[in-house]
């Protein structure tokens, strides 16, 4: 099977391009990456550069990175703030022709940091509550879009300072 990268924006395939695909994201050369904080994952995880965009890329099987694709564009098109999906890459081979595990892209949010690092650090009371209810706020946008968040943790929930309060994605 050939490399395949779905995208809904023809800027990004070209741009995606130049990346090293040949490669389990694990072996990517530090020359691709951004050094960025990232949560806890049961899948490989990396931030790298696109053009001039930074992108986060994961490694998971096919069904389940089009389906996180597909929910994130939906939640796009309700207006719930989520990170904007990118492209999923299929087709994946190592230089000896072996399959590797496809790959979701999403546009890294620019100021948003995952939920855990601020709680591995002290924090005033009144900040945890600030953060604490952004979260909340999300919960209940997404419950009331219909949307049950199954995996919802610290790791996989992203927070950024919005016009001096919080909001979480």
């Amino acid at each position: 099977m050939a490399l395949q990268i779905s995208a809904t924006n023809p800027e990004h395939p070209a741009l995606l391009l130049e990346l090293p695909w040949h490669l389990p994201l694990e072996e990517w050369p530090e020359k691709y990456l951004v050094p960025l904080p990232r949560g806890i994952s049961r899948h490989v995880v990396r931030y790298a550069r696109a053009g001039a965009d930074v992108v986060a890329v994961k490694e998971l099987a096919e069904r389940p990175a089009i389906r996180e694709y597909e929910l994130l564009r939906t939640l796009d098109r309700l207006g719930i703030p989520a990170v904007d999906p990118l492209a999923v890459v299929t087709g994946r081979t190592d230089s000896d022709g072996g399959p590797l595990e496809p790959v979701l892209i999403t546009r890294h949010l620019n100021g948003s940091l995952p939920y855990r690092s601020m709680f591995e650090t002290t924090l005033r009371p009144t900040t945890m509550h600030r953060l604490m209810d952004a979260l909340a706020v999300l919960l209940v946008r997404l419950h009331l879009a219909g949307f049950a968040w199954g995996d919802c943790s610290l790791s996989n929930t992203l927070f950024r300072r919005d016009a001096g309060a919080y909001a979480a994605y």
